[in-house]
Parts: C-alpha cells; sequence; structure tokens
C-alpha cells in the first residue's frame, strides 16, 4: 500500500452548524511530505483533527495506514504523531524534559528516549539550552521543542499542524531542514500551512484547500502547470496604467499591479505600456497558482 493517508469526501459539522470542513479528499503516500495548503479557516485544522481521530466526522471515510479513523482508532494513534496548532509547551519544562518525557509517555525507555531526544535538540538547534526552563526561552524557540517532540517519536505518520508559524526565517529553515531528514529517513509526513513559499519548497505533494473543499491536488509542477500563463509582471507605484482592471489576467492593487501573460513577450509588452517606478517580470508560482485554481 503507497498510500499512508486517504481522505474520502470527509466533512465536519460542528454543533453550532459551522461546516469545519465540506468535502475533503486527496491522498498521502508513504515516505513524502503531503502539504494541506489554504488560508485560515479554509478547513486544514479540522481535517487533521478527524484524521488524528480527535473529531469524528460528520460523514465521509478516513483511512490511515489501512486503518479506519473511526472504526479503529486506537489503531491509528498507535501509529501517528501530532503536533498541533495550538500547542504549548510547560514554561517550567526544559526542552531535554519536554522531549524525553514525551517518549517515555508514549512507552519509551529511558536510555532509548534520551537518544533520541538528544538527536532530535542537536538536528533543531537546541541543544545548547537544552536544560534551561522553557519560560526563558523565545517562542520560537518554545515551537522549535514541540516540533522535536513529534519527530522524536519515529511514529509511522506525523501531522503537523502549522509548525512553523510566528518563526523567524532562520528558525523556518532548521525545521523544514529536520521534515526533509525525516522523509529522507523514510519517514511520512502530513503538514498544514498558509504559508505559499513553505508549501513550494518543502511539499512533495501540495492538496490546495478553500472554503472546506480540496480544489486541487498534485506537485507544484502539476498545480502550475494548470495556469494558462508563465508569467508575471509586478509593478510598483503605477502612475499610468492602461490596463483594463476587470479583465481576469490583471489584478489591480491600487498603486501596485500585477499583470499575467502566457508567453514572456507579451510580459514585455505588458510592461512597456505601464508607468510605473519599478517593473518586474517573472514566472509564475504556486501563489498564482492558488488564486487561479482556487
Amino acid at each position: 500500500m503507497l498510500e499512508a493517508v486517504i481522505a474520502s469526501h470527509l466533512a465536519k459539522i460542528y454543533r453550532n452548524g459551522i461546516w469545519g470542513a465540506r468535502d475533503i479528499t486527496f491522498t498521502a503516500k508513504k515516505h513524502k511530505i503531503t502539504v494541506l495548503l489554504g488560508p485560515n479557516g479554509a478547513g486544514k485544522t479540522t481535517t487533521v483533527k478527524m484524521l488524528t481521530t480527535i473529531l469524528k466526522p460528520t460523514k465521509g471515510k478516513g483511512v490511515v495506514l489501512g486503518y479506519d479513523i473511526v472504526k479503529d482508532s486506537w489503531e491509528v494513534r498507535k501509529r501517528i504523531a501530532l503536533c498541533p496548532q495550538d500547542i504549548r509547551i510547560d514554561p517550567n519544562w526544559s526542552p531535554w524534559e519536554a522531549v524525553k518525557g514525551f517518549l517515555m509517555t508514549r512507552g519509551w525507555s529511558i536510555k532509548d528516549a534520551e537518544r533520541e531526544t538528544r538527536k532530535w535538540l542537536e538536528e533543531l538547534e537546541l541543544w545548547d539550552i537544552r536544560n534551561r526552563p522553557s519560560i526563558h526561552l523565545s517562542g520560537g524557540q518554545r515551537k522549535r521543542i514541540a516540533v522535536a517532540m513529534v519527530l522524536a517519536t519515529n511514529a509511522e505518520v506525523l501531522f503537523l499542524d502549522e509548525p512553523t508559524t510566528g518563526l523567524d526565517v532562520e528558525s523556518k529553515y532548521k525545521v523544514w531542514r529536520a521534515l526533509r531528514t525525516v522523509v529522507r529517513n523514510g519517514g511520512t509526513i502530513l503538514l498544514t500551512t498558509h504559508d505559499m513559499k513553505e508549501a513550494e519548497i518543502i511539499g512533495d505533494k501540495i492538496v490546495l484547500i478553500s472554503q472546506g473543499k480540496v480544489t486541487a491536488q498534485g506537485t507544484v509542477e502539476e498545480l502550475i502547470s494548470r495556469i494558462p500563463y508563465q508569467y508575471k509582471v509586478i509593478a510598483k507605484n503605477v502612475r499610468s496604467n492602461p490596463l483594463v482592471s476587470g479583465e481576469d489576467k490583471v489584478l489591480n492593487l491600487e498603486d501596485r499591479l500585477i499583470v499575467y501573460a502566457k508567453t514572456r513577450n507579451e510580459a514585455l509588452s505588458i510592461a512597456s505600456q505601464i508607468e510605473a517606478e519599478i517593473i518586474s517580470i517573472s514566472e509564475v508560482g504556486l501563489e498564482d497558482a492558488y488564486m487561479y485554481l482556487t
């Protein structure tokens, strides 16, 4: 079985009548990073909570490593680890205590827990502060502790909900490197984010979610290939714009303008018509694919 996770028309309606997810269908392969990508409120966290057996789906079906998330919930739980979006580290715990203690609550021996704790604290560059209480650490350092706790479990499927939210650029790269290390060593990760660049850099497969529904899925290259444009013109501090803002390929952002083009020559022609302080031409990316496909 190549798929680690299978979601088929999963949906969840809360008691207040609000749909957390409406129609979530996708697959996530083993030994890959699958990214659920979408804005806040798109349904990513609800989807993760259903797949990790925290929430019971209103309808649809989910399978993790061959086990049904409702009928076989305890079998699923034995094989996964979750880093929730709103995780909080006890302020009295040091990184060493947090990671080691978490592993021991999952049944690890002291010796094995200490070995993996050291490995992942070093990987996420937390070793030098391993004995410092978390109350004296930055928010970014505490977030990396939470990630280390989950990665150290070596669970068959790791679920991470917005693991880099609030991190500075340098800390993000440390987490990204650790996640790719897990996959290189045979791990499987399902991750949520609203950061287009993050998804583009670390994701093997991207699942686009909008308003509780999956709108498209595939590799970054596959999703970008579905856009009828190859280039975009970005103009800043626009002084004169002869283009029609209502056109599908024109995004008017007041004094800034984004115009899509099918060829580089078309992009150059568009750029020559606009009077602006700065004009640049670049290839389209995942962010453009998301906007177009959703």
